[in-house]
């Protein structure tokens, strides 16, 4: 007789591990994205470095539910999704951001677009290149 695997992947539990092991990667990525986002905010001067660090942790993790829903929706088409998932981070961010320091929209706007280009072109970027090629 075999016994029952925990984690069977075919299991009545496979919906539920599915999401947690997806929402274990989505914070995963939106700290490896944090980081990188918050050391471009305090070269930048916005904020000191643990303020900059917060603020881009929670725009990242606001902003990496609203990508990854549209993930799931344009899985197909993963340009679409890069571009599209670019221009929502940037509102979104613009927005959280301009809640931490209301006084300097355009600044704020600024900051944000070079902090998602850093961010962009040092992991998301690499990532979606060698996920796609073999």
């Amino acid at each position: 007789m075999l016994l029952p695997i925990p984690f069977d992947i075919t299991g009545p539990a496979a919906p539920y591990l599915l999401l947690i092991f997806g929402f274990l990667a989505l914070i995963v990525v939106d700290l490896l994205i944090a980081v990188v986002e918050g050391v471009t905010l305090s070269l930048l001067s916005w904020n000191p470095f643990h303020a900059s660090m917060m603020v881009s942790f929670i725009m990242n993790l606001i902003s990496g539910i609203a990508t990854g829903v549209l993930l799931v929706l344009l899985q197909h088409s993963p340009l679409v999704w890069l571009s599209i998932s670019f221009v929502v981070s940037l509102i979104i961010e613009v927005f959280i951001m301009t809640y931490f320091k209301r006084d300097a929209f355009r600044l704020n706007c600024w900051f944000v677009f070079l902090a998602n280009l850093a961010s962009y072109i040092l992991l998301i970027l690499p990532a979606f290149y060698f996920g796609t090629n073999p």
